[in-house]
C-alpha cells in the first residue's frame, strides 16, 4: 500500500504595504521638538517680563496714571537713580548684609559638614536635624526665630542676657542691632543650604586619599588644607555664588521683621523696588532700580568668579 504523502503548498510571502509619504526625522530635530514646550514656558515667564521692564525703565510708565499716555524719557530714570541718596543707602545695606551672612554661612556650614562627615552614629538623625531650617518658609522663620526670640521686652534672648547680668539689646529700635538680627536669622536658615552642598562634596572625596596622607604622616590640618579643600573648591564656588545672589535679593525676612527700619537702616534694594514699583505704582523708576541691582549682582558675581579662577590657577 502506498503511504499518504503530504504535499507542501508554498504560501505567498506577506509583503509590507508601500507608504507614499514615509520619512524619518533626525534625532536632533526630535530633541528640539521635545524641548519646545519648555522653551515656550521660559520665554513667556522670563524673557517677556525682562523685555517689558527694560522698556519701562526708559519711559515714565506709572500704574496710577490712568489715561495719561506713556512717553519715552531715555536715561532720565537712571540719572535720577544715581543722584538718589535714599537708593544708595539701600545699596549699602544690601552689600553689608551680603558681606555679613555669606562668610558666616560658609564657616557654619563647613564646620557642621565636617562634623557630620566624621561621625558614625546618628549621622542620619543629625543630618535631618541640621537641614530642617531649609524646609521652613522664610516668613515662618522670621516670625518664630525673629519676632518671638528677639522681642525686646519678653524675648528669650534678652531674658537670657538679663539673667547673665547684661542689659537687653534693642533689636528692633537700634539700626546696628536690627541689621545684626537680620543676619542671625538668615544665617540660621540658610546655613543648611551650605551644609547640604558641602556634605555632598565631602562624600564625593575618596577616603583612600586621606588614608594615604595619614600613612605619610600628614596632620589633620594638612590633610584638610591639601586634600579636602582643593577637591571642595568647585562645589564651594557654586554654593557661594548662589548664596551671594540670594543675599542680594533678600526681601522676605526684612519685610516681616523690620520693614526696612528703624528709619531706612535695614531697607534693601529689593524692598525698595517693591515699594517703588508695586506699592507706589512707579514701574519706570522701579524697573531702573531692578536693572541697576542686576548690574551690581553681575559685578560682584563676576569679581567672585574671577578671583576664584585665579586662586584655582595658583593652586594648580
Amino acid at each position: 500500500m502506498a503511504s499518504d504523502s503530504t504535499v507542501m503548498v508554498p504560501q505567498k510571502a506577506q509583503t509590507r504595504p508601500k507608504r507614499h509619504f514615509e520619512f524619518e526625522l533626525p534625532d536632533k530635530t526630535w530633541r528640539w521638538i521635545l524641548l519646545l514646550p519648555a522653551v515656550i514656558v521660559v520665554v513667556v515667564l522670563l524673557a517677556i517680563p525682562i523685555l517689558w521692564t527694560l522698556y519701562a525703565a526708559f519711559t515714565d510708565l506709572h500704574l496710577f496714571r490712568i489715561g495719561v499716555p506713556t512717553s519715552f524719557v531715555g536715561l532720565k530714570n537712571f540719572d535720577t537713580l544715581l543722584h538718589n541718596s535714599s537708593f544708595w543707602r539701600t545699596v549699602k545695606n544690601t552689600v553689608i548684609f551680603m558681606l555679613g551672612v555669606v562668610p558666616a554661612q560658609l564657616i557654619v556650614g563647613m564646620g557642621v559638614a565636617l562634623c557630620l562627615d566624621n561621625i558614625t552614629r546618628g549621622r542620619k538623625f543629625f543630618r535631618t536635624w541640621f537641614l530642617m531650617p531649609l524646609m521652613v518658609s522664610p516668613v515662618v522663620v522670621s516670625f518664630v526665630v525673629g519676632r518671638m526670640l528677639f522681642a525686646e521686652d519678653i524675648g528669650p534672648v534678652n531674658e537670657f542676657l538679663r539673667f547673665l547680668g547684661f542689659k537687653g539689646i534693642p533689636w528692633f529700635t537700634n539700626s546696628t542691632w536690627a541689621m545684626v538680627m537680620l543676619m542671625i536669622v538668615d544665617v540660621w536658615q540658610w546655613s543648611s543650604f551650605m551644609i547640604l552642598m558641602l556634605m555632598a562634596g565631602l562624600q564625593g572625596i575618596p577616603p583612600d586619599l586621606h588614608e594615604a596622607a595619614n600613612v605619610d604622616g600628614a596632620t589633620a590640618w594638612q590633610s584638610f588644607w591639601r586634600i579636602t579643600m582643593p577637591l571642595l573648591v568647585p562645589i564651594l564656588v557654586t554654593a557661594l555664588l548662589i548664596r551671594i545672589i540670594d543675599a542680594f535679593k533678600v526681601v522676605d525676612i526684612v519685610m516681616v521683621l523690620t520693614g526696612g527700619g528703624p528709619g531706612q537702616a535695614t531697607e534693601t534694594v529689593t524692598l525698595a523696588i517693591y515699594r517703588t514699583g508695586v506699592k507706589g505704582g512707579d514701574l519706570a523708576f522701579g524697573s531702573s532700580q531692578a536693572y541697576f541691582l542686576m548690574i551690581i549682582m553681575l559685578v560682584f558675581g563676576g569679581a567672585f568668579l574671577f578671583m576664584s579662577r585665579r586662586a584655582l590657577g595658583r593652586s594648580d
